[in-house]
């Protein structure tokens, strides 16, 4: 495991760690005249169990810090899984990781909470339990939530898609209403990729119990999947059609009412003229990700809608010590998709870029790649894989999928 050295040379480099932030500070801040000081023993504090933050912790004898420091809430689920579990071909423990376990392996702490909030001029991170832990550097991990309209008292269940044990939870609800002979009505909002996979597997875990409930797909798009091959989509819709899953394009769902939900189209208010009811007893929102609502208290800049602001070395342009990556990290140059595989990317830029900024050198840009591989996991052994104008669906796209997930995952396993 690699150390920093002596106290003498830790103060070197922390005074390095100065002038490097005083050079690299965006020219329209305002630093203080005095920036500062870390204590030289405080540790890099991994806020979240993130993909990047996980390849981190594996990666601890590359990170020249005395302390390595996880704080996370509880486990990490993989999002790459989470429609199999909900469709009933993967078990819940299958998809997920104890980041804990991982840590002690690798020599890193770990703690149990979740940040409230930072203060700079102390160096110090605030917990929501009040304590209060010096550090020298902070990563921010923490994915995505998903916005959804209030519930009605009298309308349906409403599940978004994250956190992933809401997934969980609506499998064994609805394999308790399928097994007691029922077929509640399901609606998905959502017609991108985590919206067409929750659907799919909806019916896919409908089969398993010999039921056929309604499954309606709703998107406020013109079609399913903006941006994807017209031929990927046109083979989707053959297999929507036999799996008797209804799309409705065009049309946004804006409220929740008593037996049902009400959808209007985009950016229009809702008025007898244009109102859809939707009648649904489950409403899965897989629409409207957006980043933790922490990142407002943290006083940092943030792009709304987007998360955390930070440049292509992946640091915040206020404060050079605050780093992110993953979905809760908004580039100021690039705007990503929320895709996992981003995360995995900047993985190795972010190791290296703490190192770097730990002895004072130079740091290296995140190059986001301008395609990236995605595969939907449509249940009964069926996929869909696509990067760029390429596509190609059915069962090879499926068995490559698990290989890629299973590799993943057996990477970080205990």
């Amino acid at each position: 495991m690699a150390h920093a050295g002596s106290p003498a040379q830790d103060d070197g480099t922390l005074a390095t760690r100065r002038r490097s932030m005083a050079t690299n500070a965006s020219p329209d801040l305002s630093m203080p005249a005095s920036i500062p000081t870390p204590l030289a023993d405080a540790p890099l504090l991994l806020v979240g169990a993130g993909h990047a933050h996980l390849h981190l912790v594996s990666q601890r004898a590359r990170l020249p810090m005395p302390r390595v420091m996880l704080l996370d809430p509880g486990g990490f689920w993989y999002s790459g899984m989470a429609g199999g579990v909900l469709g009933g071909q993967h078990s819940p423990a299958a998809d997920r990781l104890e980041p804990m376990a991982l840590a002690r392996r690798h020599g890193v702490e770990g703690l149990r909470g979740r940040l409230a909030g930072l203060d700079p001029d102390r160096y110090e991170a605030l917990l929501d339990d009040g304590r209060r832990l010096a550090v020298s550097a902070v990563s921010l991990n923490l994915g995505s939530t998903v916005n959804t309209p209030p519930a009605h008292p009298e309308g349906p269940d409403i599940w978004p898609v994250k956190p992933i044990p809401r997934l969980v939870a609506l499998r064994h609800r609805l394999a308790h209403d399928f097994a007691a002979g029922k077929c509640p009505r399901l609606l998905v909002a959502g017609g991108g990729a985590s919206g067409v996979e929750v659907a799919c597997q909806l019916r896919a875990l409908a089969d398993r119990h010999g039921v056929d409930p309604t499954i309606r797909l709703l998107t406020r798009s013109s079609d399913l999947l903006p941006g994807a091959p017209r031929g990927a989509v046109r083979w989707l819709h053959r297999r929507l059609v036999q799996r008797r899953i209804a799309v409705e394009t065009g049309l946004a769902l804006v409220g929740h009412l008593p037996g049902g939900s009400m959808a209007t189209p985009p950016n229009q208010p809702p008025s007898e003229d244009n109102a859809h009811f939707i009648p649904a007893d489950h409403v899965i929102h897989a629409v409207g990700l957006a980043p933790p609502t922490l990142l407002e208290r943290l006083g940092l800049p943030i792009i709304p809608g987007r998360g955390l602001a930070v440049t292509d070395t992946l640091q915040s342009p206020a404060l050079p010590w605050v780093f992110a990556a993953g979905d809760c990290a908004a580039m100021i140059d690039h705007e990503l998709p929320r895709l996992g595989v981003y995360g995995v990317r900047q993985a190795p830029v972010l190791l290296d870029n703490l190192a770097a900024w730990w002895h004072g050198e130079a740091l290296r840009p995140y190059r986001p790649q301008s395609r990236a591989l995605s595969i939907l996991d449509l249940g009964r052994r069926q996929a869909l894989a696509m990067r760029g104008g390429a596509w190609w669906g059915g069962r090879l796209a499926w068995y490559w999928k698990r290989r890629l997930d299973e590799r993943f995952l057996t990477g970080y396993r205990c």
